[in-house]
This record gives C-alpha cells, sequence and structure tokens, in this order.
C-alpha cells in the first residue's frame, strides 16, 4: 500500500485502509474503488493523506503499533479531558473520568502488544487536530520506547498520562499566539515558554495525577546540557520519563506542519535529533533510533548507484539503512522485476535523494 496525497488521488484507485472520521465513525472501509464524490469529501474533511493498493509493493505490511480505532478513541479522551479542564470541571482532588483511564489501558496494551514494530509515522492528522494527534504521537512512541526501559505498569501508566497531557499548559495560552503563522515577538514567545509551568499548576490540582506525569509537563523542554526551561535543568536532574519524552516531542513536532513552517521529513528530523547529542540523553536517543522508522515505508529513494526505489522494510537500530525495492535502473527504466536491497549489507551504496510526494508519483506513478 502507498500512503497517497489526496491531490494526488484519482477515480478507481482502492482504498488499502478504512478511513475514520474524526469521532471515530467509519467514512470509507478498505478495497472501495474511490470516486470523485468520495474524493472531493475527503478534501472538504481536511483529510490530507490517504492509503491506495500499490502493485508495487502488494506484498509489503505496514504494522500499527496501536489501531486507527484506539487511535481515536484517544484523542476523543485527551479532548476531552483537555476541555473539562480548561471549564474547571475536574475540580481539585477529582479523578480523571473513565474514558482516559480506558484509552490510557488500551494505548499500554496494544503497544506491548507490537513492541517490536519499528514507529512509521502511519497515522493520518486531521488539519485542525494538531494538540490532539500530537499528544496521542508522543504517547504512543514513547510507550514503544519506554517498553525497553521498563515492563513495570506504573512506568508506563506515569508515561502514558504524562505525554498525553503534557501540553496541557497551552490551555492557558492565548489561541492567537499558538496559531500565529508570522514571527513570534520575544513578549509571545516568553509567554508560551510558561505552558510548562502552567501545565504543572493545571496538573497539580488533581490528586489523581501522577508525581512523574506532572514533571513530563513541567520537564519536557528541559535539555540536558541545561539549556531548557524552565528551570534550566541538567543531566539526570531532570527525571527519566521527561528525559524520554523530549526527544519523541521534538520529532513529532517537526515532522508535523505548524503555522509557521512545514513539516520536515522523518530523515531530516533523526538528523537534527542525532546531531544535538549536547541536548538529549544519549540513551534515550540510541532507544529512539530503535523504534523509529527515518524512512517511513514507501518512502521514495534515489540511491548513489543511480537506482530508484521504495522502502519496503526498516532496519531496526539503523534507521539510515532501510531495506529498498529498486525500481527503476541508473537510465530510469524500470526493471522487469524489481529486487530488494538491504542497505545494511551494501555499505558501498548510500542514498543520494528523498524524492518529494511530487517527484515519486511522476517516477513511480500509482496506476488506478
Amino acid at each position: 500500500m502507498r500512503k497517497l496525497r489526496i491531490s494526488f488521488l484519482k477515480p478507481g484507485m482502492t482504498l488499502a485502509k478504512p478511513v475514520y472520521g474524526p469521532d471515530g465513525q467509519l467514512w470509507l472501509n478498505a478495497g472501495i474503488k474511490l470516486q470523485a464524490r468520495y474524493i472531493r469529501s475527503l478534501e472538504k474533511a481536511g483529510i490530507k493523506h490517504v492509503y491506495i493498493e500499490d502493485p508495487l509493493l502488494h506484498d509489503v505490511p505496514l504494522d500499527e503499533v496501536v489501531s486507527q480505532k484506539t487511535r481515536i478513541i484517544a484523542i476523543k479522551a485527551v479532548k476531552e479531558t483537555i476541555d473539562s479542564m480548561q471549564r474547571g470541571i475536574l475540580r481539585n482532588g477529582g479523578a480523571l473520568n473513565n474514558r482516559f483511564i480506558f484509552a490510557v489501558e488500551r494505548l499500554i496494551r496494544e503497544v506491548l502488544e507490537n513492541q517490536d514494530v519499528i514507529y512509521n509515522m502511519v497515522d493520518i492528522r486531521y488539519t485542525d487536530n494538531y494538540t490532539f494527534n500530537h499528544s496521542i504521537n508522543v504517547c504512543i512512541l514513547s510507550l514503544l520506547i519506554g517498553c525497553g526501559l521498563s515492563k513495570k505498569r506504573t512506568f508506563l501508566e506515569d508515561l502514558a498520562v504524562g505525554s498525553l497531557l503534557h501540553d496541557v499548559g497551552k490551555i492557558w495560552i492565548n489561541e492567537s499566539i499558538l496559531k500565529k503563522k508570522g514571527s513570534l515577538t520575544p513578549e509571545e514567545i516568553a509567554e508560551i515558554k510558561k505552558h510548562p509551568e502552567y501545565g504543572q499548576e493545571i496538573l497539580s490540582r488533581y490528586n489523581c495525577i501522577p508525581a512523574a506525569s506532572i514533571g513530563v509537563a513541567v520537564q519536557h523542554h528541559e535539555r540536558y546540557d541545561g539549556s531548557g526551561y524552565p528551570c534550566r535543568l541538567s543531566g539526570d536532574d531532570i527525571g527519566l520519563l521527561s528525559r524520554l519524552v523530549m526527544v519523541v516531542d521534538v520529532f513529532d513536532a517537526l515532522t508535523a506542519d505548524r503555522p509557521y513552517r512545514k513539516a520536515l521529513l522523518p530523515h531530516e528530523a533523526v538528523e537534527i535529533i542525532t546531531s544535538s547529542t549536547k541536548l538529549y540523553d544519549a540513551e534515550m536517543i540510541r532507544c529512539f533510533l530503535n523504534h523509529v522508522a527515518a524512512f517511513p515505508i514507501g518512502t521514495c529513494l534515489r540511491l548513489s548507484s543511480g537506482e530508484l526505489g521504495l522502502v519496503v522494510k526498516c532496519n531496526r537500530g539503523f534507521p539510515l539503512r532501510p531495506v529498498v525495492r529498486v525500481c527503476k535502473n541508473s537510465n530510469g527504466a524500470f526493471y522487469k522485476e524489481p529486487y530488494d536491497l538491504d542497505l545494511t549489507e551494501k555499505l558501498d551504496i548510500v542514498i543520494t535523494e528523498v524524492l518529494s510526494d511530487e517527484e515519486r508519483e511522476k517516477e513511480l506513478p500509482l496506476k488506478s
């Protein structure tokens, strides 16, 4: 299957994965042939990508860490909880609602069941749901990494709650600042930098939220060398959960479209993180690299041999050396039988170019 932008869809293409609405309702099921009116409806709903059957990748599984259904349940639970906090419905000493607790348990269960899956950025982001998509993405990848650090239930629960609510302090930031498209003023930057402390103040009102989870909210912008905020903590003075979440938080933020910039490609975000060794715990970076795909399945690459292909497998611990299905030779002609090349075994061949969606669809067009 191939993740395809809405603008590249054509009637007759076959949907490879179901499309759900933001409230969990099934909009289109896998296997359906797209019609022009379906494509218009998806575009109007703000969905940017869907998954389409691709003959070049017909035998390539795209495993998910958590199901789309669980992701939607979690988004709704986090949105409901944060809305309640914003309205003051959750009083001092109150308990988190059952939907939130159910979502946490379901996320932990599915991540434990799929902890060997490499995170491929397979989610479909909705246009107006950045905050909640971001929280769920950070939680899933944090739990995936966290499983390698500890299988204790309390550790994973604290990690899940903290990562899901790490940005709750932003509810006290004016929305005009959060959604501003231009450069922020020094005053606006200073206000945004208050959100960890705001988060600590909000979550500390609820005696049901563990101290370790609150620590994630207040410390996720600290940095290992002491250059972060709000307290300029350094090294192991930063909590373990926070040292983990800060890496994942940066990765997901960099790979999402924001009002002031376009999303980076996953490999670009990985390169930024791995080149910033002073900012992050080296052990957390190592664990992060074991679980994330720098080149997600279906990424189109040009190799130093001049050949062109699609990523079909990610190698654990070697995110920049995937398995590539080579489809075109150096002269631009299609191979009659594409072959798979494992870049961990061919060290003399390197990736020279990551093709954009437009370039991929020109070089390796998907037939309807």
